[in-house]
């Protein structure tokens, strides 16, 4: 009988790992299938399954392999894996080591394009609240494209057609390759510091893969920081670049990018023409009205005979001196006859003092009629004045008086005695107010003023409510 070989597990899952990876080559091949169970390890490493109708195999695609990769790997997403194969002796299984994915069906670039526009979109790059508005004249511009290409040509020839004193300057940058996306930065970062009105960006026509340097997302962030306006004209009409998002205006021709950027001489110098015309019509129309107000001014008598003018103003000025005058002599008058009758009261008066009682009538009987003459003039005026004085007296008098009453109405709805006869009280102890019992003891002398009196009481207990904090 032969003697039984034992194993354990462990080796023969080693001994099969070793057959597989000597024998199994898979380098020069590439498998086709869907994604399934996708999980994207915090660690950066990718563990999925790749199947088709009939089978299924599981994956791993580490770390260092998976930050290659030009797209999102996405659940469902059919691919094409180059991978090698082996088992995972922990659990005995069969799985291959990811090295490599591309897209199935649909180009790699294709799909990295639109997932990086996604991306950008997300992150506020094609915000139309960040662009700048247009100069509102553009007479000197940067131009970044290729030294010897048809757009650098296209460009020259539409501005010096339309408005050839604008100033150019070039900046010969790689439009294509792997170079182009970098050459352009740095042109760009050059031209912004240049103090340009605006910056184009152009390149003609090409393939998908020849304008895929202007998605280049660091290109993106360039043209995003750019502190000058930016125009974009890459491609043809049906070309659609990410920097077509991003630029301040996107043109769908180097040739539209130089038209927006330019003036058109043409157009101005008809609007120049136009602008003159009106001017023109509104200098005539000016001067017209200015000659009629002129002809009013003319016609005016004053405007024709000047000093007749003068001669007026001096006759009317000479009467209103001569009634000054009048009016001063009238016054020293007065003045005159006031002096007169004031030293006639004080004769009067020195008369009344030297006469005894029963001349003092007579006296008195003298001097009324003479101080009636002295203020006949003006005894209307002071008793009109004396009535109306004594009407706004009786006025003040009237709102004073109605003032204290409600006053004194307030003071009495507030008073302490109104409150007491509606049934309130004021106890005291010490000369002090009672607000709480705190502030009494037992056997101390209480004083409860009420409506009519004073009642004076003793304490002999006190009790605090439930519902006092």
């Amino acid at each position: 009988m032969s003697k039984e070989m034992i194993f354990p597990v462990s080796r023969i899952v080693y001994r099969i790992k070793e057959i597989i990876e000597d024998t199994v080559r898979l380098d020069s091949l590439w498998i086709q299938g869907e994604i399934s169970n996708l999980k994207k390890h915090r660690s950066g490493t990718y563990y999925f399954s790749i199947k088709d109708d009939k089978a299924a195999m599981s994956c791993v695609m580490f770390s260092s392999y998976v930050k290659h990769l030009k797209f999102d790997l996405e659940e469902g997403m059919k691919v094409l894996i180059s991978a090698s194969a082996s088992v995972y002796p922990e659990r005995g299984s069969l799985q291959l080591y990811v090295k490599q994915v591309r897209p199935d069906g649909i180009g790699a670039l294709y799909l990295e394009l639109e997932q990086r526009k996604q991306r950008l979109l997300k992150e506020g790059y094609f915000d139309p609240a960040h662009k700048l508005h247009k100069p509102s004249y553009i007479g000197n511009v940067g131009v970044i494209t290729a030294k010897e290409g048809a757009a650098l040509q296209d460009v020259l020839s539409t501005i010096r057609m339309r408005w050839p004193m604008m100033q150019i300057t070039l900046y010969p940058a790689l439009v294509q390759g792997n170079q182009a996306a970098q050459s352009i930065i740095a042109q760009l970062a050059k031209a912004d510091c240049a103090g340009h009105d605006a910056i184009l960006i152009v390149r003609g026509g090409g393939s998908f893969e020849d304008l895929f340097c202007f998605n280049d997302e660091a290109l993106i962030h360039a043209v995003y920081a750019c502190k000058t306006y930016t125009i974009c004209g890459v491609g043809h009409k049906t070309d659609t670049t990410l920097i077509d998002f991003v630029a301040d205006m996107s043109c769908p021709t180097p040739t539209a990018a130089a038209q927006f950027a330019s003036l058109d001489q043409r157009e101005v110098l008809q609007k120049l023409a136009q602008s003159q015309q009106y001017m023109s019509q509104r200098m005539e129309q000016i001067l017209a009205l200015k000659q009629q107000q002129l002809s009013t001014l003319l016609s005016n008598p004053y405007m024709k005979d000047p000093k007749s003018w003068v001669f007026q103003k001096r006759l009317l000025l000479d009467s209103y001196l001569q009634s000054m005058d009048q009016t001063k002599d009238a016054l020293l008058s007065k003045s005159a006859d006031l002096e007169y009758k004031k030293s006639l009261i004080l004769q009067s008066v020195q008369h009344l003092c030297d006469k005894k009682g029963g001349e003092l009538t007579s006296i008195k009987r003298q001097l009324i009629p003479l101080m009636q003459r002295i203020d006949g003039q003006n005894q209307q005026t002071y008793i009109q004045v004396n009535q109306n004085f004594m009407q706004a007296m009786q006025q003040y008098r009237e709102l004073n008086r109605q003032a204290c009453a409600k006053y004194i109405s307030l003071l009495d709805a507030y008073s302490p005695l109104k409150t007491m006869q509606r049934g309130y009280s004021i106890t005291t102890c010490q000369n002090t107010l009672v607000r709480s019992i705190d502030g009494v003891s037992k056997d101390m002398i209480l004083y409860t003023q009420v409506g009519d009196g004073t009642i004076e009481s003793k304490v002999i207990d006190k009790r605090r409510m439930k519902d006092a904090k």
